[in-house]
């Protein structure tokens, strides 16, 4: 049984393997499995519907007994339509079941090993997972009999930590290249005087060793197979030959690892053939063929570390070391790669630490810094006996730690009557303070010495007015003393809401330490009469980065109905909108409009997330695919650089080719179904970028054809206002030019416009040109021929008067969008 108030356990919870240590005389130990490994196969096998088997019994079935076993279920966490059948048991289990089996052994070793079962641990997810992810990996700690308490860490983060914990160093910046089964995570840290922070992270939740393994089958081996022995439709998405491709797949995954230590390796797998017999296929795997079917994903993992440090304002020379994590990242082909400055990232590399478990490493010293709820209560306690409410942290880098604390009893007391005296016998030298006399609230504060890199254990000893001992709850605490701090969790992604224009508002931007709120008021777009039974003010819940809120994810709907307020809502009226993040990322939304005095919650449903149809999806990818010929078509009459470059580094990643698979095998795997969703996600939004760039010259052009006209009218009647003015749009303008920023040179063209509009309209002959203006914006008819017939007469009369009569009864024609732009123009 252990004897401590911090969390100490730490667990991978991984896609292909998982992982959980614990922090014992302040070193790190891995937890050993019923197999002796310090990792588990992240499998399960149900033979019969009360046996279950987890772990390496349970991976070797995945091929030879498809029908009762499942694996890597961790990527589609988070979906409500994933399931995985179990014949024999005649059961379905989702994947937070599934992951509750694999977190069950490892509390089972953790139990073996301690004497008794952790109910917390740290555990650990991918930086890129979703709000439905995260949420999922919770349940299946609950499921697991963990605490629903239990914090998650991204992945990449408890790396760092890991690497922080051992390194010496006072100072630099490293970057984690964390390849896994099934994800990818690249993140920046800094360590600075003893603190560590992750700085930035992106990543791809579905870019992981499984896709590898599956380009090895389809593109490699499944070819070869259907050649020698005669197997005809022999394709991932063919349910028939299910079996041999999951033998193939378990070939393919094994040579991967073996050719990490080999230049070749011969694969001899046993398939059943059309007859139903079984023959046995051959085939020498060599290294240079596995790095060739992996370039694209390695690029892709290499052009993300790319622009997490772009976005993070370094370069690959300020980094110091490339933090190596991940089984995938074994593989020599991808080390020589990364090693390169001009093909790779060209970062010292760091192998350091066991790729395999330095992230449950890290996690169980993040675990280490974490109190353990308290579970005691007034409830529970006898008269006579005291509660502490302790504030203090349990691991810290100064040697005398500030320590403070609320007493509470469940009989009415005169605090002031009361001391506490706080000692550590153990220390070197031993320490005790003061007695010190808690306050009117019965609170205390006080410092105390530490010893130097260990845990020093304190004994609280509360005593009354007449010097008698007694009883408190809890009576002992502990402070560990470390060389480095590490920063708190981060949040993985940015949250907003997506305004009526389809723009992304973020109120909260990844990176920002959680638990955290934040409140910002916007302005409805449209009114709502209660009238209207049928309107309704829709805000979407958005998590992301992207500028276009319906590129990112949506992750919950605030919704303002008529019978929920009392009055008319007007357009424009205020509304509050609050996000509140725990430390687990799990949000909450809440709306305030103050002209009704009302609050609506927004619905997060993280429990509905669903995958698109494969025939949703195929009809997605044919857009999509159209759009990139469109594209290519226009980029290269544009001739502009930023689009070709993006256009480039698509066909690098092999992006369309991996996509096509991924809405193939959607019709016989949930996992990649939610993967090719992602990827067209991601896919769109990064040819909105494209088309932003192929649009630049002509906006540029644009830009500096309005500035001449302006610097000319400006130059003839200008004030010095006015040429201030000028003189500030080119400079935003040359700006937006250089950012090649499509948006901000729009904005800009639009400003310079204004002014174009400003000048002339200071001229006589505006209402003139105002006049042919709107004659060319108006539809012929009978009522614009007498408006014209009438405008001309004023004008060869010189009669201001009348045409600007004229003018406000062609404006009044308009359609509603065309007078407010119109109205505004005259207004400028």
């Amino acid at each position: 049984m252990r004897d401590s108030d911090t969390i100490d356990f730490g667990i991978d919870l991984g896609t292909t393997n998982s992982a959980i240590a614990v922090v014992e005389g302040g070193d790190v130990v891995m937890i050993k499995s019923n197999d002796g490994w310090d990792i588990t196969p992240s499998a399960v096998w149900m033979p019969k519907p009360d046996l279950i088997h987890v772990g390496r019994t349970a991976r070797e079935r995945v091929e030879t007994d498809p029908d009762n076993a499942a694996a890597e279920f961790k990527l589609e966490m988070g979906l409500a339509d994933a399931r995985r059948d179990f014949v024999k048991a005649g059961r379905q289990l989702t994947p937070p079941q599934l992951s509750a089996e694999v977190l069950k052994s490892l509390r089972a070793d953790a139990a073996h090993h301690q004497g008794s079962s952790p109910d917390f641990a740290v555990i650990t997810v991918p930086a890129a997972f979703a709000l439905n992810q995260n949420k999922a990996t919770t349940e299946a700690a609950t499921l697991a009999g963990f605490n629903a308490a239990c914090p998650l860490v991204q992945e990449p983060t408890a790396a760092a930590f890991a690497y922080g914990f051992h390194d010496a160093a006072d100072r630099g910046y490293w970057m984690v290249f964390d390849f896994g089964g099934g994800t990818f995570d690249a993140a920046v840290v800094s360590k600075r005087d003893g603190d560590l922070r992750v700085l930035n992270h992106l990543g791809d939740p579905y870019l992981g060793g499984k896709l590898i393994d599956w380009a090895i089958v389809e593109r490699l081996l499944a070819p070869a197979a259907a050649r020698d022995l005669g197997l005809r439709d022999f394709r991932r998405d063919n349910p028939a030959w299910r079996v041999n491709l999951g033998k193939l797949k378990a070939a393919a995954e094994e040579a991967k690892i073996q050719l990490s230590r080999r230049e070749q390796i011969p694969l001899t797998v046993d398939l059943t053939v059309a007859d139903g017999s079984t023959e046995t296929f051959e085939y020498l795997l060599r290294g240079d063929e596995l790095d060739a079917v992996a370039e694209p994903f390695y690029v892709r993992a290499i052009n993300l570390c790319r622009a997490a440090l772009k976005e993070a304002a370094l370069d690959v020379d300020d980094m110091d070391r490339l933090l190596l994590v991940g089984g995938v990242t074994l593989a020599p082909g991808l080390r020589k790669r990364l090693a390169d400055p001009s093909e790779g990232i060209g970062i010292q590399i760091d192998t350091s630490l066991d790729p395999t478990t330095v992230v449950a490493r890290g996690a169980a010293i993040f675990a280490g810094t974490l109190r353990r709820p308290q579970t005691a209560s007034l409830a529970t306690v006898a008269p006579g006996e005291f509660v502490g409410e302790l504030a203090y942290e349990p691991s810290v880098t100064t040697r005398t730690p500030t320590v403070g604390g609320k007493l509470t009893s469940s009989t009415e007391v005169d605090w002031t009557e009361y001391h506490v005296t706080l000692s550590n016998p153990d220390g070197q030298p031993p320490f005790r303070t003061a007695r010190i006399r808690l306050n009117a609230n019965g609170a205390f504060a006080t410092e105390v010495d530490i010893d130097a890199h260990t845990t020093s254990r304190f004994v609280i000893e509360l005593t009354d007015g007449t010097g008698t001992r007694r009883r408190l709850t809890p009576d002992t605490m502990s402070i560990t003393h470390r060389e480095v701090e590490f920063g708190g969790v981060r949040l993985a992604q940015s949250l907003g809401i997506q305004l009526a224009d389809r723009a992304f508002a973020p109120l909260l931007a990844k990176g920002a330490t959680l638990p955290t709120r934040v409140r910002e008021v916007f302005h409805t777009s449209s009114a709502l009469r209660r009238s209207d039974t049928e309107a309704v003010v829709r805000i979407p819940v958005v998590q992301g980065e992207r500028s276009r809120g319906d590129r990112n994810r949506e992750v919950g709907m605030l919704e303002i109905r008529p019978r929920d307020v009392r009055i008319d809502l007007p357009a424009g009226s205020e509304v509050e909108v609050t996000f509140d993040v725990d430390a687990s990322s799990l949000v909450s939304v809440i709306a305030d409009v103050p002209l009704v005095q009302a609050q609506f919650e927004a619905e997060i449903d993280l429990d509905n997330v669903r995958t698109a149809t494969p025939q949703a999806l195929q009809v997605q990818l044919n857009d999509v695919e159209r759009r990139l010929t469109s594209l290519r078509e226009s980029s290269a009459t544009s001739r502009s650089p930023a689009a070709q470059e993006n256009l480039d580094r698509l066909d690098e990643e092999s992006t369309v080719v991996i996509l096509r698979e991924q809405v193939g095998a959607a019709k016989v795997d949930v996992g990649a179904a939610a993967a090719a969703e992602e990827r067209l996600r991601d896919l769109q939004a990064r040819l909105d970028d494209i088309e932003d760039a192929t649009e630049l010259p002509a906006l540029i052009e644009r830009l500096h054809e309005g500035l001449d006209e302006a610097t000319v009218l400006v130059n003839q009647s200008g004030t010095a206002s006015d040429r201030q003015e000028l003189a500030e749009l080119r400079r935003r303008g040359q700006a937006a030019a250089d950012a090649g920023d499509a948006t901000a040179l729009q904005a800009q063209i639009d400003r310079v416009t204004s002014l174009i509009v400003e000048m002339e309209r200071r001229s006589p002959d505006w209402p003139v040109k105002l006049f042919y203006t709107l004659q060319s914006m108006l539809p012929a008819s009978q009522d614009v021929a007498a408006l014209t017939a009438e405008g001309q007469r004023a004008i060869a009369a010189r009669d201001s008067r009348a045409l600007d009569a004229v003018n406000q009864r062609m404006i009044r024609l308009l359609p509603a969008e065309a007078q407010e732009t119109v109205i505004g123009l005259r207004k400028a």
